[in-house]
């Protein structure tokens, strides 16, 4: 069975519809010997409570330095779910210039958050006609969310039903040294288990890196992804080609140092 030593896609209370902290998640990960998890709480239109102010309430995701790199020998990356908003796959609040202190910013809120990143994952959730597209739009969408320049991977692609070009998509997340994901929740929902092993034939095919995630909602589910991995063993998937097996392996794909 393949080895993969990180899970890049977690979830904490901050995202309002999950379990455990940060320090629950980290000593999961370090009791099931993962090396690395990537903090990547909900950031989107509908999930991300709005302040008295007018400002999207970021929480303590900007506060980096509250916390150690390491938390029981486990690399904690400060990461994002961030929301794609429209069909040219723009990313929410990259559009938002809000007022500071009278002056308006010349920084979307959007990318301010994102800057500060050590990972951004961009996924699908809801936009008013998400659903709507056709399948060259919606490939555009994804290709549009890959060439944000903070977006490191697709998160679950497969999952919200829509269709797409799947080799079109994995071409260009070559092209770009980026990943799509495999995300071991989505076999939570069986009409898109078969689309999930399609576009993983063809990230095969066209020598795509892809992330195995847990998308863990709680602690107990961290590292869980046996059900991704086993797939991905009966098609014979290229080892190699999975970004996330080391935190090291990711790094040199995306050009990152996580020192």
């Amino acid at each position: 069975m393949y080895s993969i030593k990180t899970d890049l896609h977690t979830h904490t209370i901050f995202s309002g519809h999950a379990y455990s902290t940060i320090g629950e998640n980290a000593h999961e990960a370090a009791k099931k010997r993962l090396t690395a998890i990537g903090m990547t709480d909900h950031f989107g239109i509908i999930s991300t409570e709005m302040q008295d102010n007018g400002l999207p309430n970021v929480g303590p995701m900007m506060n980096k330095a509250a916390l150690p790199k390491y938390i029981e020998g486990v690399r904690v990356l400060h990461g994002v779910e961030m929301d794609i908003a429209d069909l040219k796959g723009k990313l929410a609040f990259t559009d938002f210039y809000p007022d500071f202190f009278g002056h308006k910013s010349e920084v979307s809120f959007g990318e301010r958050l994102l800057s500060t990143r050590d990972l951004v994952i961009a996924s699908l959730h809801f936009f008013d006609g998400c659903k709507d597209g056709t399948v060259a739009q919606n490939t555009e969408m994804y290709i549009g969310a890959l060439q944000n320049r903070y977006v490191d991977i697709i998160g679950h692609p497969c999952r919200p039903g829509v269709e797409f070009d799947m080799r079109e998509l994995a071409r260009a997340a070559k092209a770009l040294n980026k990943c799509l994901e495999v995300n071991d929740h989505t076999f939570d929902t069986p009409d898109a288990v078969n689309n999930c092993q399609a576009l993983a034939e063809c990230c095969a095919e066209e020598g795509t890196s892809i992330v195995v995630s847990s998308d863990a909602h709680s602690a107990w589910f961290i590292g869980e992804f046996d059900r991704a991995k086993s797939m991905l063993e009966e098609i014979h998937f290229p080892e190699e080609l999975i970004a996330n097996r080391t935190l090291e392996s990711f790094a040199a794909l995306r050009g990152k140092n996580f020192d």
